[in-house]
């Protein structure tokens, strides 16, 4: 039996994915955010900052393409739950991880191994949502809007993270922050694995005899098929054909760039503005550029679905989106160099984390455009692609820093000159048509 989720039970489950998407990201913000404190407890300098910040994408990135062919042989409604849990207890348990690591001698060693292990568990979430949303929604939904707006969940775990977290780092410490975290996680757990076991929010479909002998003939032949409202997914991806077709490899650049240009702000703004503008206010600064670009997460699917509904072709709206989203970041970070004042940085920053969120109606759902069938493998190089700056790019800005004595301009304009070209790249090759 296949499991089709129509648009009633496609409302609970954006809701449910939504949510799951704000913990995961909640989660992972809660290192960067208290990266200052901790630092300052044990004695970082920003190299080793740099590099236990990137050390969690080691293990995210490099699991993505396993991470989304498992989701699309085994279903991402089995995927989910036990990657979720694993991270789950990771996090919570994350201050008493610390202890462990300073109590073995090694706790360096120790410390990338168990973030490089959170970076595995979480790096099957959203190539696992990707899977359900192509394979189990019905035909008459837009799985565009719904994946974008599931992904906007992450700057909405940002929000909660950035002003709470701060709140309880501020009054009570880092090791407070990761247990709350950790308990909201946990919650949504439960939520999911209510909507889950709970049959009345999923309608069975019994295939006929022909559609049984359909699903047979699927597994053994590894080839694609449609029955009425399901589609079934091969094993077998033809990597050979998305790989030779230079639209993919436009679109992998573009979210190569415009995942630098985030995952820098990402891991890096908290400690910037804790080293420019010591007086400011952590929740300010933790919150309000990532407000901004929850707005725009959210609103950029539906204009993208406005777009397309006015005419304009799924290439041109991808482009568009995509343009203005790596544009914007890039002049922002050219300016961050020239302001004086905490206001005027801030505002930079949020204006370019609210061009990042775009992002949502541009490239960020391309592998629906491109692999149908196949969208949560194909999702799984996407993020990697993305992901692979989180420790590249995280880590090569700790080393500039500490090589320019807190120079953090040649950080900001090597980031900006990446999302110019991946922008260029992208507007010459992208498509949003049909691949595999």
């Amino acid at each position: 039996k296949e499991v089709i989720i129509f648009r009633i039970e496609a409302r609970i489950w954006t809701v449910i994915l939504f949510s799951g998407t704000s913990v995961l990201y909640a989660s992972r913000v809660a290192f960067p955010i208290s990266a200052a404190a901790i630092a300052k407890e044990y004695f970082w300098n920003k190299t080793d900052s740099g590099t236990v910040l990137s050390c969690f994408f080691w293990g995210y990135a490099l699991t993505q393409l396993f991470a989304g062919w498992i989701a699309d042989v085994y279903g991402g409604e089995n995927v989910l739950p036990v990657s979720s849990l694993c991270w789950i207890i990771l996090t919570f348990f994350t201050p008493q991880l610390f202890q462990f690591a300073y109590w073995s001698g090694y706790p360096l060693l120790v410390l990338l191994l168990i973030r490089i292990f959170t970076g595995v568990a979480q790096a099957f979430h959203i190539p696992s949502m990707a899977s359900m949303v192509a394979r189990h929604l019905s035909a008459g939904t837009d799985k565009g809007r719904v994946f974008g707006i599931i992904l906007a969940g992450s700057h909405c775990g940002t929000v909660l993270a950035g002003s709470f977290g701060s709140l309880l780092l501020d009054q009570v410490g880092w090791r407070t922050m990761f247990h709350f975290i950790g308990v909201l996680s946990l919650l949504w757990y439960w939520c999911l694995h209510f909507v889950l076991t709970r049959s009345n929010y999923r309608q069975q479909i019994s295939p006929s005899t022909s559609e049984a002998d359909l699903l047979k003939k699927v597994k053994s032949d590894a080839t694609s098929y449609s029955i009425p409202g399901i589609t079934i997914a091969s094993a077998t991806v033809p990597w050979k054909a998305l790989f030779q077709h230079p639209a993919f490899w436009a679109a992998a650049v573009a979210q190569y760039a415009g995942g630098n240009a985030y995952y820098t702000m990402f891991s890096w703004l908290p400690s910037y503005f804790h080293d420019t503008f010591p007086k400011a206010q952590g929740i300010v600064y933790n919150v309000v550029p990532n407000v901004s670009i929850l707005i725009t997460s959210i609103l950029a699917p539906l204009v993208a679905t406005r777009l397309l509904n006015s005419g304009r072709s799924m290439t041109t709206t991808r482009k568009l989106m995509e343009g203005i989203s790596l544009l914007g970041v890039a002049w922002c970070l050219f300016a961050v160099p020239y302001t004086a004042s905490f206001t005027s940085a801030l505002s930079l920053f949020t204006l370019a984390m609210a061009c990042r969120g775009l992002h949502h109606g541009g490239v960020s759902v391309n592998p629906h455009d491109f692999a149908p069938h196949h969208t949560g493998a194909v999702f799984g190089i996407f993020n990697a692609c993305g992901s692979i700056t989180g420790f590249i790019g995280v880590y090569i800005a700790g080393h500039i820093l500490d090589a320019t004595n807190n120079n953090w301009s040649y950080v900001f304009a090597i980031t900006g000159v990446q999302c110019i070209i991946g922008a260029v790249v992208y507007g010459l090759y992208g498509t949003g048509s049909k691949i595999i």
